[in-house]
């Protein structure tokens, strides 16, 4: 048997600012959406909150963002339906 992925353990990498990052403790919960699937909100929970700043990873849509530093978020996301796919691009509200 070939095993692709485990799609059952999705998680989302977000990157967020300095002025944010404060606000956000693991546990936290989260609203993610995506394109294919406007109508539908995911659950998500953060599990895991970076200790170190970065610089924005190059794949930010726009150059200005692209100069900041940030710090790098994982949620772990909740898609019993198997619906979300690696790759797809999301958008992420916090809810707490």
């Amino acid at each position: 048997a070939i095993i692709i992925g485990q799609l059952d353990d999705l998680t989302i990498t977000v990157y967020v600012p300095e002025d944010i990052y404060g606000k956000i403790n693991l546990g936290d919960r989260a609203e993610v959406r995506v394109d294919s699937y406007e109508d539908r909100v995911f659950s998500a929970e953060v599990v895991r909150i970076a200790d170190q700043a970065e610089y924005t990873p190059r794949n930010v849509q726009t150059e200005e963002d692209r100069k900041t530093t940030v710090f790098a978020l994982e949620l772990s996301v909740i898609d019993a339906e198997g619906m979300l796919k690696p790759g797809m691009p999301a958008d992420v509200t916090f809810v707490n």
